[in-house]
């Protein structure tokens, strides 16, 4: 599946980021801004370099990114004592094709279909205890 800027006017925002820190650093900020993931967040990928860690994020507009950073990022940031010095470096990119692979496009298929179990175990009264009972230990 692929999304162009010609269908529901989409201009997703993106970036990259390098970052002078640790991979264990990035763990710990991490740890406190996947769950839940962040509105507006279609995509976060993130490992570690010679120089520290990158990140690469695709995001549904300019204003969800800034809304989570200012939000929820910055703050965690500060708790760990402030950002990374040298400043990391960043290129943004005004995402105007978007291209999902099949097994994206699966993933998220399978994610939707768990949460509409989830969604109707909890609406059905009673069920969950049910399911715990018919268990084997």
């Amino acid at each position: 599946m692929h999304i162009t800027d010609s269908e529901e006017g989409l201009v997703a925002y993106a970036f990259v980021q390098d970052v002078a820190a640790s991979w264990e650093q990035y763990g710990r900020v991490a740890a406190a801004l996947v769950e839940p993931a962040p509105v507006g967040l279609l995509l976060h990928v993130a490992g570690p370099t010679d120089e520290g860690f990158r990140t690469i994020d695709i995001w549904e507009s300019e204003e969800a990114w800034g809304r989570f950073q200012a939000e929820r990022l910055a703050p965690a940031i500060a708790a760990l004592g402030g950002p990374a010095r040298p400043e990391p470096t960043f290129r943004d990119v005004q995402a105007r094709h978007i291209v999902f692979g099949e097994a994206i496009t699966a993933q998220v298929c399978r994610q939707k279909e768990r949460s509409r179990r989830d969604i109707r175990r909890r609406s059905t009264p009673g069920q969950g205890s049910r399911e715990m009972e018919n268990q084997d230990p």
